[in-house]
């Protein structure tokens, strides 16, 4: 195990400020089947706070007209051109049309960087549009692969994914790593952002850690997995499917998953009231598929600990399992006001929850699950998926305030269904 390498740069930008850009301070450099507990962690101490390791946040925060904030992008650039010659760039994607990062990738490959890509065959129609500049450009640049799943003889008639093989399975990931990037080495970037334009009227969210070889080298071999397709119903339970750091206790789980629900799991280690404990939930969609989510929330709402929930979607009977329950509150998010910017919609994409409290028996935990996995049964049982749990102050804190700006500006104009329940 290599040994872990803490740089600390000190932010000099006012909180205010870089919230408002869509932009955090969480350790930002300055330059370029039942259910199963996992081993107690120990609480974090009061020097770890300060900067535990380094990782820090990105966030689209798009105005209320629907005018888009590019943050997310916009940092994938700058790290993909602050990548050298002989260095790394991995990337695995679901959509793809927007050119921005697609340019920066090429720059690299031109510069002699090793640029590899695996995307999902279609990425929901997106990726085979005959006017899609993103993926001719990817085509075109000097690339060292560009793999697009889904067509093998493995795979089964209607599946786009790498590893899931269901007709149903998507290669749903948002992922990027960078070997070196700037003053920064091994760099994972996981995120709820697809690369199209629309994701940028959206709320959405990135975590990034570096300096963590061993994180880094687990990314590389889930990614060398998705190149192969090797192709598994039940990735969560192979060699690769579950990963826990021993540098950063960064704990990564993936799907497809056969047995269990892996939110559920987790959510059940909130098995403790203490004062002040919380659940905040963002998320896309939840569906009626994941009941022992829905399940788990009630029952952290009943035993005391408030609950909040924030969506795009819900399920009828989720949403009745929820309202009205203790400590529950809910707010469906799809502002569609026909005054908004090219009549864009503003919606949570995010696929987030934030918990501060007892967690797997220990108390005063602050905890973030993040990633592609929304609360949906194909995101647990078919598709190719990455859910991340990080334990860091300064993160839990940036997707905490994130949280606050979407319970604050959540609103349900015109939605598409026809309700503002689910």
């Amino acid at each position: 195990m290599r040994s872990l390498t803490l740089r600390r740069t000190p932010v000099r930008v006012a909180a205010v400020a870089c919230l408002a850009l869509g932009v955090t301070a969480a350790t930002v450099p300055v330059s370029p089947a039942a259910v199963a507990l996992e081993p107690p962690t120990a609480a974090p101490t009061s020097l770890a706070a300060a900067n535990p390791f380094p990782a820090y946040t990105r966030f689209n925060i798009p105005a209320e007209d629907g005018t888009r904030d590019r943050a997310i992008e916009d940092e994938l650039v700058r790290l993909a051109d602050g990548v050298p010659a002989g260095s790394y760039i991995r990337g695995v994607m679901f959509s793809w049309s927007s050119p921005v990062v697609a340019e920066a990738l090429a720059r690299a490959a031109a510069r002699g960087a090793v640029v590899r890509v695996v995307l999902d065959e279609t990425g929901g129609g997106v990726n085979t549009r005959a006017d899609n500049e993103a993926i001719r450009i990817l085509r075109s640049a000097n690339l060292d692969d560009l793999v697009i799943c889904g067509k093998t003889s493995a795979a089964v008639a209607g599946s786009t994914a790498c590893i899931g093989n269901k007709s149903t399975s998507i290669n749903h990931n948002k992922i990027f790593t960078f070997s070196t990037s700037g003053s920064m080495k091994r760099v994972v970037v996981v995120t709820s952002q697809n690369l199209t334009f629309s994701q940028n009227n959206y709320f959405n969210s990135a975590l990034i850690v570096h300096e963590d070889y061993d994180l880094y080298d687990h990314f590389t071999r889930y990614f060398n997995d998705l190149r192969a397709q090797r192709k598994n119903n039940d990735y969560f339970n192979a060699a690769n499917g579950y990963y826990k750091s021993p540098n950063t206790g960064v704990t990564v789980y993936h799907s497809p998953r056969a047995d269990s629900d892996t939110l559920a799991n987790r959510l059940a280690e909130v098995n403790a009231y203490e004062p002040g404990c919380s659940v905040d939930v963002a998320h896309a969609q939840l569906t009626d598929a994941r009941p022992e989510v829905a399940n788990q929330l009630r029952r952290i709402g009943r035993m005391g600990c408030r609950v909040r929930v924030v969506y795009g979607s819900m399920g009828s009977t989720t949403y009745n399992t929820l309202r009205g329950q203790p400590n529950i509150s809910l707010k469906k998010y799809y502002d569609a006001e026909a005054s908004n910017y090219d009549g864009r919609v503003v919606t949570v994409h995010s696929k987030n929850i934030i918990i501060r409290g007892t967690f797997n028996g220990v108390s005063g935990r602050s905890l973030v699950f993040t990633g592609s996995h929304n609360i949906t049964g194909p995101a647990l049982r078919n598709h190719d998926e990455t859910l991340v749990k990080i334990e860091h102050p300064t993160v839990w804190n940036d997707f905490h305030a994130n949280f606050e700006t979407l319970w604050s500006r959540a609103k349900c104009v015109n939605p598409d269904n026809g309700s503002c329940t689910t």
